[in-house]
């Protein structure tokens, strides 16, 4: 019996990847994490936040750009965006690349947040995104803020948190002093792998796992946890592929790998696999040479993305239980460098999207004159965004994991 309680470890939890039974000990035992946070009444436990990391620091201000300002094209003559077609108010306007999300702004469900940053910014890419990996801006530590918000703030309670990166590494973001945070690159990773290539033979271990995982009385309550998720997790793979092997319900969503892993994350949210933290990251936004072309085609496939997977929640009726935050680790310099790019610098805007979000512009727009070494100054740490997706969003005491008390923004509607 002991052997056979050992093989329930050899599947994933709840919305995790089911690891090959023929394989070794998977590497990570996951924890008994519960959503706790701040117990509020008003929030609800199985909310689900997706981070989406813009690597190589996008340049915040040929994204949200301000048109309407005279400084942007003396600093940017050759860069700066003239189309105005995509206009947010009377000052701003959307990356012309961006039509596709602009319709998400248009229907109140994108909020975007002027001048993100931090005390004393670094221009270097590898301090910068550990900053924002760990939400600490004084000192380096290797675990990450939601890996603390699984590790301290998601204990106690009666809600699993199951997170899950998409990718080939896990970001330091995710994390913490306990288990570590599986990841998947594709569909296909999601899925009970027997050890064995004959169809029969596959479906009789199949059903050897389901058995070996049944809850019975003489368990552990931690064991008949363990039993119930790793049940759960074959039963969730059947409901992705079935999800994934539909016609006609699919939109489109680019058919690049940021489009491809945005929709397996909504495949798996319809599937109700239990995960309620999914991660993933979007490379090239390190644009020193020709970044108008970079950022045509870059924002294409986010824009487009992005629109695809919020239309799909919304069909599906579950736009209102997921918030995507979309973020880089910095933006780049005021000035244009002379192969028509830019280079590293400092605040930019955050995005935040989702059904329960309020849209519109957040936050005080960074002067384009009033600079930092030719930088932006930030006006709005980034903390306070961190805050209120744990506060508003995940039911946590933002306090515990951050380490300090952060005022909200208000991009959540009462």
């Amino acid at each position: 019996m002991k052997t056979s309680r050992r093989k329930l470890l050899r599947v994933g939890l709840g919305g995790l990847p089911v690891i090959s039974l023929a394989g070794s000990m998977p590497a990570f035992v996951p924890q008994l994490a519960f959503a706790q946070g701040a117990n509020r009444a008003d929030l609800a436990n199985d909310n689900i936040l997706v981070v989406l990391q813009l690597t190589g620091g996008n340049d915040g201000l040929n994204t949200v750009f301000p048109y309407a300002d005279p400084a942007y094209l003396k600093a940017r003559p050759r860069i700066g965006i003239k189309d105005t077609s995509l206009r947010l108010d009377d000052h701003f306007a959307l990356n012309p690349s961006l039509r596709m999300l602009k319709n998400v702004f248009d229907q109140g469900h994108l909020a975007i947040v002027h001048g993100c940053g931090y005390p004393k910014p670094s221009r270097s890419h590898f301090r910068s995104m550990e900053i924002w990996h760990t939400a600490d801006p004084a000192k380096s530590q290797p675990t990450g803020w939601l890996g603390h918000y699984l590790d301290h703030a998601a204990r106690g309670g009666v809600a699993p948190v199951f997170p899950l990166n998409i990718g080939a590494e896990v970001p330091q973001a995710l994390v913490g002093e306990g288990t570590p945070v599986p990841s998947i690159e594709r569909l296909e990773d999601f899925r009970l792998r027997p050890g064995v290539n004959d169809k029969k033979a596959a479906a009789a271990e199949r059903e050897m796992v389901m058995t070996l995982n049944r809850v019975s009385d003489d368990q552990s309550v931690a064991l008949k946890f363990l039993a119930r998720q790793a049940t759960n997790a074959i039963i969730a793979t059947d409901k992705v592929h079935n999800l994934a092997n539909r016609q006609g319900t699919n939109f489109y969503y680019g058919g690049d790998p940021l489009g491809t892993q945005l929709q397996l994350i909504a495949n798996l949210i319809a599937a109700d696999s239990g995960t309620r933290l999914f991660y993933l990251q979007f490379a090239g936004f390190d644009t020193h040479a020709n970044e108008q072309q970079s950022h045509e085609a870059l924002f294409a496939q986010l824009g487009q993305a992005l629109f695809a997977f919020h239309q799909d929640l919304t069909e599906k009726g579950l736009i209102n239980k997921v918030s995507l935050m979309c973020f880089s680790e910095f933006g780049r310099r005021v000035a244009e460098n002379s192969s028509q790019g830019t280079d590293h610098g400092a605040a930019a805007p955050m995005f935040v999207m989702g059904g329960k979000v309020k849209g519109g512009l957040h936050g005080k727009p960074p002067s384009l004159t009033d600079l930092d070494d030719g930088d932006l100054k930030y006006t709005t740490d980034f903390r306070r965004v961190y805050a209120t997706l744990l506060d508003r969003w995940l039911n946590a005491d933002s306090a515990k994991v951050l380490g300090a008390k952060f005022e909200q923004v208000g991009f959540f509607n009462a």
